[in-house]
């Protein structure tokens, strides 16, 4: 499938799941994976929602299949996840800044959607490998059960990108939101969408400026 058309969902859980078996460089792979699915997407919660739990069985069954690897399987694909959220965090980061010094052309809602969505990443993330964890069984369910414990309790990388930068967003876009002005006139169901349009732009700007630096290091 092309990158234009994008991944279905059950194609980015079956090629989770391959990653995973091949054990070749997993947390790269599940991080580049991760990237190119949510960047093909509107970075909005429904969306990455899917993308996270199709990823989250795909990685499931395939370490079910790497029975003496499972907890480093596990491991590599979650850090990978966490590592591609961050930059997703980065993205929304930088499409909310950019909205807030636009705050004419953009809703106080669809600021607000944004700046909620961003805070809500790290959940989103643990909450759906939580849930994922529940469905399957045996060593699996163990290892990624104990995984999403140690991750709430010592933070993710994914978290520690959000706490540094939403309080100062939190502040533009208060401030911003007050030039902004008819918000009410917007449908409800269009409130964050061009939010989480532009952050998905944003992604696939990270996205190629990191596959160029990679084929860079190559050269050398």
């Amino acid at each position: 499938m092309s990158e234009e058309s994008g991944f279905s969902l059950e194609e980015i859980k079956a090629t989770a799941k391959r990653l995973v078996q091949t054990g070749q460089d997993v947390r790269t792979q599940l991080h580049d994976l991760t990237v190119k699915a949510l960047k093909q997407r509107q970075l909005a919660e429904q969306e990455i929602r899917e993308v996270l739990n199709a990823i989250t069985e795909g990685v499931s069954v395939g370490a079910a299949e790497r029975t003496e690897e499972v907890r480093s399987a596990l491991s590599d694909a979650l850090r990978g996840m966490d590592d591609a959220l961050g930059h997703a965090a980065e993205a929304m980061q930088l499409a909310l800044g950019e909205a807030s010094s636009h705050a004419q052309e953009f809703a106080e809602q669809d600021l607000k959607q944004g700046l909620n969505e961003l805070k809500n990443l790290e959940g989103m993330f643990l909450d759906t490998v939580s849930k994922v964890a529940q469905g399957t069984a045996g060593l699996v369910k163990q290892e990624m059960t104990t995984l999403v414990e140690h991750a709430r309790h010592s933070g993710t990388g994914t978290g520690e990108r959000v706490k540094d930068v939403a309080e100062d967003l939190g502040n533009r876009l208060r401030a911003a939101a007050n030039e902004a002005g008819d918000a009410s006139v917007r449908a409800a169901r269009e409130i964050g969408s061009r939010v989480a349009t532009l952050a998905s732009r944003k992604l696939s700007e990270i996205s190629t400026r990191l596959a160029e630096k990679a084929e860079q290091l190559k050269l050398k």
